[in-house]
C-alpha cells in the first residue's frame, strides 16, 4: 500500500539520525521535506523506501552543503548506506527538485544558517532594473523591489491586501509566508484574522496554531514581553486573538485569563487588552462590544467602572 511507503520511508530517514548525525533541526527538515514531496505528488512515487529515504537525504545534503564537510553527506556514501546505487538516487533527487521547485538557498528546505546567508535577500532591484544592496536602497529613499522575497516580505503584502479588502490575495501570501517556515506564528495570525469576521470555525484552527506555536516559544512565561521589541509582537497577537476566539464562544474566564496575561507580559498594553477586559467583567459579549471598540469616551468610562471595581489596571 502506498501509506506503507510513505511511513516506510518516514522511518528510514529517522533510522539515519546517528549514522548522519543529524540535528534537530535537520530531522525537522528532513520530514518536512519528504512530507511535501509526498503530498504533491499525492504519493504516486517511483522508487523502492531505500532509493526514496537516499534521494530525500540527497536533496537535502546538497540544499544544505552538508556534503562539503562530512563525508557521510556525499552522494556515493548515502546509497552505501541504504545499499542502493548512487546514479538512482541522483536520479529521483532531481526530480523531488523539480516538483517542489528548490532553488539554491531555499528557505523552506535548508539549515537556517545556509538560508540567511543567501547574498540575493541583501540585493533589490530599482524600477530602472538597476541592482543594488537593500541598505543603500533604503538610505537613499529609492523605491525597490525584492529579488527574492522573505516570508516577512509576504507576510506584509499579505497584510496590505487585506487591509484592501482583497482577501484571496491575502490568504495566498500568507500561506506563501508559511511555505518557507511552517511555524511562522504571524502567518497564522494573518490566516486566522482573514476569516474572523465572518467565519470564525475556519479562523479559529489558525489562532489555535499560532498559540500553540507561542507556548512551544515559551515553555513557561517571561517576566515581560514587550511590545516595542518586534520580535514579540507575533506572540502577544496570538494571544490575543486567542483570547477574542474563546470571548466569541463564551467561555469568559478563558478570555480573562488570556488578557490578563497580556497585562502581565505587557504592561503598557499596546493592544487595549485593559479595554477588552472592561467589557469581560461588565457582562458584555464581543458582538456588543464590538459596537462601541474605537469610541474612546465609552471605552475609557467603561474601563474606570470596571477597574474601580475589580482592579485589574495599573496605569504606568
Amino acid at each position: 500500500m502506498t501509506i506503507d511507503r510513505y511511513e516506510a520511508v518516514r522511518e528510514l530517514i529517522l533510522n539515519q539520525k546517528e549514522k548522519l548525525g543529524y540535528t534537530p533541526e535537520d530531522e525537522k527538515l528532513l520530514l518536512k521535506l519528504w512530507d511535501a514531496y509526498w503530498k504533491k505528488t499525492k504519493g504516486n512515487l517511483r522508487g523502492d523506501a531505500a532509493v526514496l529515504t537516499g534521494a530525500v537525504l540527497w536533496v537535502y545534503s546538497t540544499g544544505s552543503y552538508l556534503w562539503e564537510k562530512d563525508k557521510r553527506w556525499a552522494q556515493k556514501s548515502l546509497a552505501e548506506l541504504l545499499d542502493v546505487r548512487g546514479k538512482t538516487i541522483g536520479t529521483n533527487a532531481t526530480e523531488i527538485r523539480n516538483v517542489l521547485k528548490i532553488q539554491l538557498w531555499d528557505d523552506r528546505f535548508c539549515r537556517k544558517e545556509v538560508s540567511e546567508g543567501n547574498p540575493m535577500k541583501s540585493m533589490v532591484m530599482l524600477p530602472s532594473g538597476f541592482i543594488l544592496d537593500r541598505s543603500m536602497a533604503e538610505a537613499k529613499g529609492l523605491p525597490f523591489a525584492p529579488l527574492q522575497k522573505t516570508k516577512e516580505d509576504y507576510l506584509y503584502e499579505g497584510l496590505d491586501c487585506f487591509a484592501e479588502g482583497d482577501d484571496k490575495a491575502a490568504l495566498y501570501r500568507f500561506k506563501k509566508a508559511l511555505e518557507m517556515d511552517d511555524e511562522f506564528v504571524d502567518a497564522y495570525n494573518g490566516l486566522g484574522q482573514v476569516y474572523w469576521e465572518d467565519n470564525i470555525v475556519k479562523a479559529t484552527p489558525y489562532f489555535q496554531k499560532a498559540y500553540e506555536l507561542t507556548i512551544r516559544k515559551f515553555p513557561s512565561w517571561p517576566e515581560r514581553l514587550e511590545w516595542g521589541v518586534l520580535e514579540n509582537r507575533q506572540y502577544l497577537r496570538a494571544i490575543d486573538s486567542l483570547g477574542l476566539v474563546f470571548w466569541r464562544e463564551g467561555k469568559v474566564e478563558e478570555a480573562k485569563k488570556m488578557f490578563m496575561l497580556l497585562l502581565t507580559l505587557n504592561p503598557n498594553d499596546n493592544q487595549g487588552a485593559r479595554f477588552v477586559l472592561s467589557a469581560l467583567y461588565k457582562g458584555m459579549t464581543w458582538e456588543a462590544y464590538d459596537d462601541i471598540d474605537g469610541d474612546m469616551e465609552k471605552e475609557m468610562k467603561l474601563l474606570q467602572e470596571m477597574n474601580e471595581k475589580y482592579g485589574f489596571w495599573r496605569e504606568k
